[in-house]
């Protein structure tokens, strides 16, 4: 019988070299597929320290859109230490300037979470422009966190001058312009009288200086900032009267992403509250994330005043917000603050 033979003269054959070759393709298969199942391969698979697939998490990163006050702190502190990490969660946090304009992000789809006063979330809802949701509560108002502040030169030195003059604040229809409303009432000003500017927090401060504005709603750091920088002078603390203890702001999502990530938005919530604990606890905490993420100087983060950082979802406490938005005119229904609120799971 005729045939290649197996071996040649210094057994390299060819039936041998094709054997060899054979069993070196099956050798790099197998370790592939078993590299591969344990991730240290480039695959789809991911299955690493905090990876989203090992708790079940519908997906691994979220964009937060926030503002750099003194509310987020927590927010910051819980990236920092890893807390959202460790629930398997990446955490973007994106600037924005004002929380009517991280509404409309997040209604657009360009982040996951916004950061905002609470009149966004309850307008987009009494409107029908978007299916909202409330996931977590960044701060609660204290003496001293809102202020309205005018420049030594200003006219306005006490509540009855705001008749007939502009005030800045960082949006209309929200929790700037009605607390404003609220305390100026309160004082016997005509609130229809005021005519309200909005400008990022950052711009106040010039505004106030240069006279393009009568006086200016600050929260903090810009309370401290703007009375050690131009000698700002408290006009009067929205904090105060019908508005002490209010619900300020908080962090909203859309419905759709609520009810296709609820696993995500969980984890969100157990690593924010356990850092807004913590920052309610110890106030060195937010002082030295201010430092980081708001460029502030240690003295004024020490000589700021702090709201609290509630740590739950209380419907009865939310449900102020909406009611003081009605008696102002901004919403022209009366919202439910229960049907918005997303309890951690």
């Amino acid at each position: 019988m005729t045939g290649l033979p197996l071996l040649g003269p210094a057994g390299t054959g060819p039936a041998l070299r094709r054997l060899r070759r054979i069993a070196t393709l099956l050798t790099t298969a197998t370790l592939a597929v078993t590299l591969s199942g344990c991730g240290l391969l480039g695959g789809s698979t991911n299955t690493g320290p905090g990876a989203a697939g090992d708790r079940g998490l519908e997906r691994d990163k979220v964009v937060v859109g926030a503002l750099p006050v003194a509310d987020v702190a927590p927010l910051h502190l819980a990236r920092e230490r890893g807390y959202f990490s460790a629930a398997g969660l990446e955490v973007e946090i994106r600037p924005v300037p004002s929380g009517p304009e991280a509404v409309t992000l997040l209604l657009g789809g360009g982040i996951d979470i916004a950061f905002s006063t609470y009149p966004p979330f309850y307008t987009a809802t009494a409107k029908g422009t978007g299916k909202l949701r409330i996931v977590a509560e960044a701060l609660a108002a204290k003496a001293g966190t809102a202020v309205l502040m005018a420049a030594p030169n200003s006219p306005v030195r006490q509540p009855g001058d705001l008749t007939g003059r502009k005030v800045a604040v960082t949006s209309t229809g929200s929790i700037s312009d009605v607390s404003v409303m609220a305390a100026a009432r309160m004082h016997g000003v005509d609130p229809a009288s005021i005519s309200f500017v909005p400008m990022p927090f950052p711009n106040m401060e010039t505004a106030m200086q240069q006279g393009s504005v009568d006086a200016a709603l600050l929260a903090e750091p810009f309370v401290t900032k703007a009375s050690k920088n131009i000698g700002a002078r408290e006009v009067f603390d929205t904090a105060t009267g019908p508005t002490a203890g209010l619900p300020l702001s908080g962090y909203g999502a859309r419905a759709d992403f609520v009810d296709r990530n609820p696993k995500v938005v969980a984890a969100f919530q157990r690593a924010l509250a356990r850092a807004q604990a913590e920052a309610e606890a110890d106030r060195s905490l937010v002082e030295a994330q201010l430092q980081k993420f708001a460029g502030i100087d240690g003295e004024t983060a020490r000589l700021m005043k702090l709201g609290s950082y509630p740590t739950s979802l209380e419907p009865s406490r939310l449900q102020r917000v909406p009611n003081l938005l009605f008696e102002f005119g901004v919403l022209k229904q009366q919202v439910e603050a229960k049907d918005l609120i997303v309890q951690p799971r």
